[in-house]
């Protein structure tokens, strides 16, 4: 047990006050970044105390690689602590990187978890050639009231019979308020008693307007006379930002919501994700770091956070296996999924689990749970890809209406558009088999057009893309009948689709065939832009002017036929007969002012799916 108002002390089973308090205040390790490099302490496997000097910091895994020094500070937990190089141990995990890090090679570098570890204070900055010991001001003694207790507190137990404790500080906050008309209560227990919930969560139709989310939790009370001890259950429903860990987190804040304070809560759920959540609310991530806006749905995690805070709670996360024929998990489960359903499903509302922070992000009303900075970056490429497609060049794209034939890939038409020349290197022998690229030779060998791009542009040929049994493990014919189907190979100033392909705009069938071929999407992209590249550099140089392309469709339009042209012109014609090819107006207006309804933004926001996912509602006849 841990005491709700400190997240590093530790009281016996059941007593709120501790035995022995430290005056020590150490930060937690979760607060140091690549730039600041600090010493760090922690725990091993058996419980002893584990130093080091942070060399590089893994933050989407929450790791930090340090070099290894030790001490005796068990021998006398009364000194102050020193510290010297570990000559090598076999905890050593090889860092080839080192070097770049630190201008002494280490000689035992370790990965520990940032999440259990605190930063120490020590009497040196940077370790050089000349340090041979590091100080610190305090003692094992002093420390260990501190460090043990806050490694400790993310202890998680898979089995039923114990689990571990989340353990959080209490910042001052306001007291979060939450309209308890709108949820079901749980079953009243005396007061201290232990409170046990199944929760679990529910998406479907992620990507489109019929997009819904469910959540449930179920309450438990062991031999208790109730069927199969369920004695409360609730479920309901939650918008924007759809994805399954928002739905399991949803379940646990509503869960905890109705929760009484000053108790103790067991969460079984079979969302991974979920706990690692909850191990996030106690290091108050959500909070107090800075670094809390990169984590999705951090707004609603936020509120869960200072829920346990305000009322004092003391969580424990229970991961159970999902679809095993736990009674309660498919119980739970069944709720969630019929909450999509049903009229009677409570809207969690989203002041409540959005008031957590003074300031508060929206876009377009939809407020932001996502990293911001990805927003700004989402927000300036839609902006530049719509003022791109407005564009005299793009105005032909209603005509590649037919999804049957052309469905531009606009994730891979982007990418495309902000083609590096690195890319080229995928055509280099020593770049080929890092790129998967002799897959590629599908596109090189055997598609129409491209053969005849061999003959001016042998140097895009090199060996290794024609090497026999590449594709020994599966027949690709029939993926390239498909691709052979697709009417952009023919070039003609009636196919639409042709100008699509030369324009950038590519269709979604060139990576399909590549994932097939088990091609990581990534690789395809980066292969398929520098192909692109050099067949619409080659194409445009040596085998077609795209400029007498646009000339023919002027002529077209103003009925100047082949005998028109090779017959000298009338006298008596007047000369505003000719309508000037510049003042041409474009085919169709096919960009519409942006708003709430069609901009493909918010559409990501609310339905979920990346943004290019939605350029169909932007763009109405696509």
């Amino acid at each position: 047990m841990t005491i709700p108002s400190s997240h590093d002390q530790l009281s016996d089973q059941y007593v709120r006050p501790p035995s022995v308090t430290s005056s020590i205040i150490l930060l937690p390790g979760a607060t140091t970044t690549q730039k600041n490099r600090h010493w760090l302490i922690t725990l091993d496997g058996n419980d002893a105390p584990l130093f080091g000097k942070q060399l590089s910091v893994q933050p989407k895994k929450d790791t930090c690689v340090i070099v290894h020094w030790i001490s005796d500070c068990l021998s006398s937990p009364g000194d102050v602590i020193r510290l010297r190089p570990c000559p090598g141990c076999d905890a050593h995990v090889p860092f080839p990187s080192a070097n770049k890090y630190s201008a002494v090679q280490p000689r035992c570098t370790l990965t520990i978890s940032l999440l259990r570890s605190m930063i120490l204070p020590t009497n040196c900055e940077r370790i050089r050639q000349s340090t041979s010991e590091v100080l610190s001001p305090y003692t094992w003694a002093d420390l260990g009231i501190t460090v043990i207790p806050y490694y400790r507190r993310l202890d998680l137990l898979p089995d039923f019979s114990s689990s571990s404790l989340v353990v959080v500080d209490a910042p001052v906050v306001a007291p979060l308020v939450v309209d308890q008309n709108l949820l079901s209560s749980s079953a009243p227990l005396p007061s201290g008693s232990h409170y046990h919930y199944y929760t679990d969560g529910s998406l479907i139709n992620l990507g489109t307007p019929e997009v819904s989310m469910g959540w449930s939790w179920v309450q438990l009370i062991p031999d208790a006379g109730y069927l199969n001890s369920v004695a409360a259950y609730t479920h309901g429903t939650i918008q924007n930002w759809p994805s399954s860990t928002r739905t399991e987190a949803a379940a646990i804040y509503a869960a905890l919501s109705i929760n009484p304070a000053d108790s103790t809560v067991t969460i079984y759920t079979d969302s991974q994700a979920a706990i690692d959540g909850l191990r996030l609310c106690a290091s108050s991530s959500y909070s107090n770091s800075r670094l809390f806006y990169k984590t999705t749905n951090f707004e609603l995690w936020a509120s869960i956070e200072q829920l346990v805070h305000t009322n004092y709670l003391t969580v424990s996360p229970v991961k159970v296996k999902g679809h095993d024929g736990n009674y309660w998990n498919k119980f739970a489960d069944s709720l969630a999924n019929s909450a999509h359903y049903s009229d009677m499903a409570p809207l969690l509302p989203v002041d409540a689990y959005t008031s957590s922070h003074p300031v508060c992000l929206v876009y377009d009303t939809v407020v932001c749970e996502s990293n911001p900075r990805r927003l700004f970056k989402l927000h300036f490429q839609a902006t530049f890809l719509k003022d791109l497609l407005s564009l005299r060049r793009f105005q032909f794209l209603h005509c590649l209406y037919d999804r049957d034939d052309y469905v531009v890939d606009w994730e891979l038409t982007w990418f495309t558009l902000n083609f590096s020349p690195a890319h080229d290197a995928s055509f280099q022998a020593s770049h080929a088999t890092r790129h998967y690229t002799f897959k590629f030779k599908l596109f090189l060998d055997d598609l129409p057009l491209l053969e005849k791009l061999k003959l001016t542009c042998s140097d895009l040929y090199i060996d290794l893309l024609t090497c026999p049994g590449v594709l020994a493990d599966q027949d690709p014919t029939p993926l390239l009948r498909k691709l052979y189907s697709l009417s952009c190979w023919t070039i003609s100033s009636s196919n639409w689709s042709s100008y699509a392909l030369i324009w950038g705009c590519l269709p979604v069938m060139f990576i399909d065939l590549f994932v097939e071929l088990s091609i990581p999407r990534p690789s395809a992209m980066k292969v398929v832009a520098a192909i692109h590249n050099n067949f619409i550099q080659k194409l445009r140089k040596r085998i077609w002017n795209p400029r007498t392309y646009d000339k023919s469709k002027w002529e077209d339009a103003m009925n100047i036929t082949l005998k028109l042209k090779t017959t000298p012109r009338p006298s008596n014609l007047p000369a505003i007969s000719y309508v000037p090819y510049s003042s041409l107006p474009p085919p169709t207006h096919l960009v519409t002012p942006r708003d709430s309804e069609v901009d493909w933004i918010r559409n990501s926001m609310i339905q979920g799916l990346p943004w290019y996912k939605h350029l169909s509602g932007f763009m109405g006849r696509l």
